[in-house]
């Protein structure tokens, strides 16, 4: 046997179809943007070093834990970014640090500069060596050049870069020799693949938190830097600060009424930095009290981010619920946020082993995963279908008679719909079964035991990712042991093509002590392993999901609320277990590790399964603070009329329904390190 480590195996390559496309996938309760729809309120400053200043008194605290320049802070005010000699992330309290791998394929990586978050702080933006690159905000890959050569030859250097909510990024662009010519402010729109300037004899870039304008540096008359602004066309040019002192590195306030800057008297490096802002309304300039602070300030963005509950009045109206939460009604507006379903699988609603790979089925056919009896459909499972399905929609039918008897099947065709049941001999070929109605070419297969629904249910709703435009599946080990039907399924597939990801050491063991007749002498595979459900369902979002904008959440103990979770969110987010009670010490861990980019997690079932207490962790978990998120119940999936707007808000990427889509992954991204094993018989 023969081992190589590398980090990890598959990845959600949101970066490439970021940078192929441009857009960023968000899901219902995802938010996708930079600034956010929230209304910003005003925190600490933050600056070089990196020191938090209190604008009003000026008391300086500096973070634990860290140094560095560049300092700024995620969309969310939950997290910082510092460069010293990587690049760090970190939460203000000093917790939960990150640091980024060294950047790849970039023509320098000497030092590290002019830090921003990106796309709701999913990535993160920098110079190096006078080239833009980009990498994901959690480190879970090595940070890239962000342009091509094309638009970016090596005769210029990039740097000061900016984001706006849109997505949109300026920054500096200077050329000819040694790069000290200003070429003024340039813009990259990465929908549309091109750099365009916006602004002569400008520098050091800001959007505004609603990215309509750009404040900016430029000499005046005096030959003094000061702070000017624009539209964020380059039109109307205003200056906002003067006198006989330097003002630099500008930064908004996030209610977009002050602009934050640094202030000294010579205009070189060295000299000593102070703090100011300027009123844009009256013009005022102030400057924050206390001793001189450092560099590169930036106002904390307060945004809240948010938590839900889906649930009815029991398990099996959870279930319907997350279907109403998910999924637009057929005839009826289209709401913004909801998809729209072309099929629907059942599966009975009394035997979990039967209905571990329906998330899998329901990503790739697009459509809800309903519970119901073995002997014929519920009369809210019959409304539910009668809902959100167009007449001749296929009904999938996991199980065979036993397990969803024909009056089911009839049933469903007397609705109007056409019953497709997808059943082997047992539960293991059943989900072979399920495995080929998915794709007979999968990209990979998830190994996961069919004897516990904690491994195989989150594993299910990573397989069902892709949607319906990739093809990967679940198939159940007994155990330590492969059956027959599973191990002639997976001995037709080829392990150079097709990922095998084992989760748990069950699957993992089954996997290595078989023989496959047709797979090469040696070949790799990818173990997923913990000590804990909990610990094992985020390890499954480790590895499959990168810089997830929300996440799902369901009491381990119930197998219903974590199927219906995996049925709702499959496409958008990772499922992870927590216990009923309180949550989960490796849940919380993942999550502030992610807090940059997650901005909205959803629990599944009453609170007798997920306690109140549970959720409150986890939105202080993602957030800023205690304080910075807010609560939406989904009593029966539906939103209450009052906090429709906000709902819409959260669940859009800001109200733009257009950018509502999968954020699965498309395949293994060349930058991410893998965790594999290659095993030798």
């Amino acid at each position: 046997m023969r081992l190589f480590t590398r980090r990890r195996a598959a990845a959600l390559a949101t970066a490439a179809a970021l940078a192929a496309v441009g857009t960023l996938a968000v899901a219902p309760g995802a938010v996708a943007d930079d600034a956010g729809p929230w209304p910003g309120t005003e925190g600490r400053i933050l600056t070089d070093g990196p020191v938090l200043v209190d604008p009003a008194t000026g008391t300086k605290t500096q973070v634990p834990h860290q140094s560095g320049d560049y300092a700024a802070w995620a969309p969310d005010g939950s997290r910082l970014i510092t460069a010293w000699s990587q690049i760090s992330s970190i939460r203000p309290n000093g917790a939960s640090q990150i640091t980024l791998p060294w950047a790849q394929g970039v023509r320098s990586s000497a030092s590290y500069e002019d830090l921003a978050f990106w796309w709701g702080g999913r990535y993160v933006v920098f110079s190096t060596g006078g080239q833009l690159a980009y990498g994901p905000s959690d480190g879970s890959w090595a940070p890239r050049p962000l342009l091509s050569a094309a638009l970016e030859p090596s005769t210029v250097c990039d740097n000061d870069p900016t984001v706006s909510p849109q997505g949109l990024l300026a920054f500096t662009r200077r050329k000819n020799y040694g790069c000290y010519d200003n070429d003024g402010v340039h813009v990259y729109d990465p929908a549309k693949k091109t750099v365009k300037r916006v602004l002569t004899n400008a520098e050091q870039p800001a959007y505004s938190p609603d990215g309509t304008k750009l404040a900016f540096v430029r000499k005046d008359a005096d030959g003094k830097q000061q702070v000017f602004t624009a539209n964020a066309d380059g039109t109307a040019v205003q200056q906002r600060t003067s006198g006989p002192d330097y003002h630099v590195n500008p930064s908004w306030s996030p209610t977009g009424k002050r602009i934050v800057f640094d202030a000294h008297t010579t205009g070189w490096s060295n000299d000593v930095h102070t703090t100011a802002y300027v009123d844009l309304a009256t013009g005022e300039l102030t400057t924050v009290p206390g001793t001189p602070q450092g560099a590169n300030p930036s106002w904390q963005p307060l945004r809240k981010n948010g938590t839900g509950r889906v649930w009815g009045s029991d398990s099996y109206a959870t279930n319907v619920a997350s279907s109403r939460w998910t999924w637009n009604t057929v005839g009826g507006p289209n709401v913004p946020g909801l998809m729209n379903a072309k099929a629907a699988v059942l599966i009975n609603r009394d035997n979990s082993v039967y209905s571990l790979t329906a998330p899998a089925l329901a990503g790739k056919k697009g459509g809800p995963v309903l519970m119901t009896q073995r002997t014929g459909l519920s009369s809210a499972v019959k409304s539910e279908l009668k809902r959100v399905l167009k007449r001749g929609a296929y009904v999938y039918l996991v199980g065979g008679k036993s397990v969803l008897s024909d009056s089911v099947a009839s049933q469903v065709r007397a609705l109007g719909f056409t019953p497709k049941r997808l059943a082997g001999t047992d539960r293991w070929a059943t989900s072979v079964a399920v495995a080929k109605s998915v794709t007979s070419t999968p990209k990979y297969v998830f190994l996961a035991t069919g004897t516990d629904y904690h491994s195989a249910l989150p594993a299910a709703a990573a397989a069902g990712a892709d949607g319906t435009s990739s093809a990967g599946s679940v198939v159940l080990t007994n155990g330590k042991k492969l059956t027959s039907s599973v191990k002639a399924y997976l001995n037709s597939l080829n392990p150079k093509k097709t990922m095998i990801i084992t989760v748990d050491a069950s699957a993992k063991y089954a996997l290595t002590h078989t023989s496959f007749s047709r797979w090469p002498s040696t070949y790799s595979y990818y173990p997923i392993t913990s000590s804990t459900n909990e610990g094992t369902s985020v390890a499954i979002a480790k590895f499959w999901w990168g810089v997830p904008s929300q996440v799902a959440l369901a009491g381990s103990g119930s197998w219903r609320d974590g199927l219906s979770a995996g049925a709702a969110m499959n496409v958008f987010a990772p499922v992870l277990w927590t216990s009923g009670s309180s949550l989960s010490a490796p849940v919380k861990s993942y999550l502030t590790k992610e807090s940059a980019s997650v901005q909205f997690a959803a629990g599944f079932g009453g609170t007798g399964s997920l306690a109140a207490g549970t959720l409150n962790t986890a939105g202080a978990s993602i957030s800023a603070g205690a304080g910075q998120y807010e609560y939406r119940p989904y009593y029966n999936g539906v939103t209450p009329t009052s906090a429709r707007m906000s709902t819409f808000a959260l669940r859009t990427n800001g109200g733009n329904a257009a950018t509502v889509a999968r954020s699965g992954p498309v395949g293994a991204d060349p930058h991410l390190d893998s965790l594999r094993t290659v095993h030798g018989q």
